[in-house]
């Protein structure tokens, strides 16, 4: 079984490894609709639907995917980059077009030998600073080009720009507040299970990835006026009121507070972290005068000496310090 086999490779042997052999041995799976259940068929492929252990199982299985891709090298680095791995989603970094393709034919003889399926349809190509002198073709499909991805529910695009997450986010908060608007109106339910909505529901949805745009009033701004028009529900007042002391008095946070302590925590955190997002931080680019990293610094900078977090005296973080490097 080719997973047993990523498993031993990876130095798992022993009663875990017997363990694990007899889970997988002859599994059956069968389909319940309604009160029927079909006959119980065996597979002899994937994992165990269900199983607390299946998604760990998964990760070893396709933790090789980069074997062989060369990567981008960055500079201060004493190794290349790869690309991305998070469940099974995967990002792969090239510094041009036929290092990328010759990553993608990696990745298709990787899916052919472990019988691996792979949706070219849902991949994407985005280039930085350049351009693609001919197609991308992986599994023998064409991927297409593309100006913006969303990559693990956040938009990446080719200027780095934090404005397309912003707009995302404001967009899904105003549909949750929408689709909630019965439930914030009514005067039957508590205001404390109201406030809990917001801060437990509306918040974490308009704050996902402050730490790219936190620090700075403007960008969490058309953010904070969508979670507004639900705290003016609850609150029972009109445009005109103040809305940082209703917060206050209701014990809601405001996004720039929230999304402000975020980016703080991963000044301090991802440093730390056994990621690429540690050497990238340790060895930031010097060709580029704004980066995450250098807008850190400046923030910090301020915060230490009095200063306040605010548009003009923050810079402008604009995501990662990977550049020149083609997204797929």
């Amino acid at each position: 079984m080719a997973l047993l086999h990523k498993l031993r490779s990876v130095g798992i042997g022993g009663k875990l490894l017997n363990m694990i052999k007899g889970m997988y041995d002859a599994p059956k799976i069968a389909v319940r609709v309604g009160n029927e259940v079909s006959n119980p068929t065996e597979y002899l492929c994937g994992v165990r639907q269900g199983c607390p252990a299946s998604p760990i199982l998964f990760d070893f299985f396709i933790n090789d995917i980069f074997k062989g891709v060369r990567g981008v090298r960055v500079p201060g680095l004493t190794s290349r980059i790869p690309g991305l791995l998070f469940a099974d989603d995967a990002v792969l970094l090239a510094e041009s077009s036929a290092d990328l393709q010759a990553a993608l034919d990696t990745i298709t003889e990787w899916s052919d030998t472990w019988e691996m399926a792979v949706n070219a349809s849902k991949c994407g190509v985005m280039t930085i600073s350049g351009e693609l002198t001919t197609d991308m073709i992986l599994k023998g499909q064409i991927v297409n080009s593309i100006d913006q991805y969303t990559y693990l529910g956040y938009i990446m695009n080719s200027k780095w720009d934090v404005s397309g997450t912003i707009k995302n986010n404001k967009n899904k908060v105003r549909k949750v507040v929408f689709a909630a608007y019965s439930f914030l109106r009514r005067s039957d339910v508590l205001t404390s299970l109201k406030i809990k909505f917001i801060n437990s529901v509306l918040m974490p949805i308009g704050c996902y990835g402050g730490e790219t745009f936190g620090m700075s009033e403007a960008r969490c701004k058309p953010i904070q006026s969508e979670i507004d028009k639900a705290i003016r529900m609850v609150a029972n007042v009109g445009k005109s009121a103040a809305m940082e002391r209703i917060r206050d008095e209701l014990g809601i946070s405001s996004v720039f507070m929230r999304t402000s302590t975020a980016r703080e925590r991963a000044c301090h955190k991802w440093p730390t972290s056994k990621t690429w997002i540690a050497d990238l931080i340790k060895a930031p680019m010097k060709a580029r005068m704004a980066t995450w990293s250098t807008g850190n610094d400046e923030i910090t900078g301020l915060s230490s000496t009095g200063g306040r977090w605010t548009e003009k005296s923050a810079l402008k973080a604009t995501g990662l310090t990977f550049e020149l490097c083609i997204w797929t």
